[in-house]
């Protein structure tokens, strides 16, 4: 059985509309539920447009719901099909859902969607790695609806992608692709791309085959083209300090927590970035350039990624990650720095000071200034429930 402490569950979709439609009939979902499983969706409404967009996600809904409920994915798989009378039925569309334990258990239920790839060590995966059956399941309307349904154990390093039929279709009709990209050219172009660069990020892996294909069709993409990527590997850590400790005596065991930790580490905070230098006794380089945010300059110091101001920079990342709906970011200064940061770690420690400071008691500041843990816990609660991150905090 695998071990769930050696690797982590990094879900990323990408995606592109088919050229002239104004909605994509295909939706890419993922959810971690309190039992440490991770719920993955995808689904291709009938063609492209708002209806299919619709449909799309009402299936996605009621999937996931099942899903956070327990249900197994067969037997939701066979709701949905019941609900929407499967094949013949002009509101259905195709589907896949996976399950994946905390114990490294994968069980992935699919309905008339391209068959998901899974390579190990880079190479696709043999036949024998997985248990596939097919079951028919009878729907209202007479038709009978085949389900595919595979389970298999993941080990670190894994990939797992789930394509849509565009995908595969892309390039049809061209003088370089005149039957489409296939199977076999999906599987050529990953192969290649692990082998260049084996720790390619479960988003940029999916990002690049939706390039590909949208390349294939000559950017004018016949269909609408979606890929889920899904990367087991080893977590990256991070520790982000903020707030000096409630008493002075637990000065040193924060220091400590840094000196030890083993992976990235941000303080946000000056009081509690010099409460640090004091005690391991660093030298804190100030960086003079004005930053382009408008926020104070960053530090930096021996053993510390990065120093930032406090909850003005916490504040303003959690508006960053509530307004973006992709791990991608894009911009300049400390707070999307910061927000980058967070977003490519997967196991992420918050180490709270307690202690208040008393300029952030000033009435004169802006009335939306919340205190530093109540603007930490929801920076949590957005890694944890929109990117799936694993979160710790811990109050000093």
């Amino acid at each position: 059985m695998t071990d769930p402490n050696k690797y982590f569950i990094e879900a990323e979709s990408a995606g592109r509309t088919e050229s002239g439609s104004f909605a994509s009939g295909d939706l890419c979902v993922s959810r971690r539920t309190g039992d440490g499983r991770t719920l993955l969706t995808v689904v291709h409404g009938r063609d492209s447009g708002i209806q299919a967009q619709v449909t799309a996600s009402v299936i996605a809904s009621m999937i996931v719901s099942y899903g956070l409920r327990s249900v197994p994915v067969e037997q939701a798989a066979r709701s949905v099909l019941e609900t929407f009378g499967g094949r013949e039925s002009r509101t259905g569309a195709s589907f896949a859902v996976a399950e994946i334990r905390a114990d490294g258990r994968v069980g992935i239920a699919e309905y008339e969607v391209p068959p998901f790839l899974l390579f190990r060590d880079g190479k696709p995966a043999d036949d024998r790695t997985t248990e596939q059956a097919l079951r028919t399941i009878p729907t209202h309307n007479g038709c009978r609806n085949e389900l595919r349904l595979t389970r298999f154990e993941a080990q670190a390093e894994d990939r797992l992608l789930f394509l849509n039929k565009g995908m595969l279709r892309s390039g049809s009709g061209t003088l370089r692709l005149p039957e489409g990209w296939g199977r076999e050219g999906v599987v050529r172009t990953v192969a290649e791309t692990l082998a260049h660069t084996p720790k390619s990020s479960a988003r940029e892996l999916a990002a690049k085959l939706v390039d590909r294909a949208t390349e294939n069709d000559l950017f004018v993409p016949k269909s609408d083209l979606s890929c889920l990527s899904v990367y087991f590997r080893q977590p990256r850590r991070l520790l982000l300090c903020s707030g000096p400790p409630f008493t002075e005596t637990n000065d040193r065991q924060l220091a400590e927590r840094i000196r030890e930790w083993d992976g990235t580490t941000v303080i946000c905070g000056g009081t509690t970035a010099a409460i640090v230098a004091r005690e391991l006794r660093r030298e804190i380089e100030v960086n003079l350039r004005r930053d382009i945010s408008g926020l104070p300059p960053t530090s930096s110091m021996p053993g510390v990624e990065l120093i930032t101001e406090g909850v003005l920079t916490l504040a303003r990342v959690k508006s960053l990650l509530e307004q973006t709906s992709s791990a991608e970011l894009r911009g300049q200064g400390t707070d999307f720095d910061l927000a980058r940061m967070l977003l490519e770690h997967d196991r992420i420690e918050f180490v709270i000071g307690t202690r208040i400071n008393p300029q952030h008691q000033d009435p004169a500041l802006p009335v939306e200034l919340e205190l530093r843990r109540n603007v930490v816990k929801e920076i949590a609660r957005l890694l944890e429930s929109k990117f799936l991150k694993e979160i710790r905090i811990e109050y000093l």
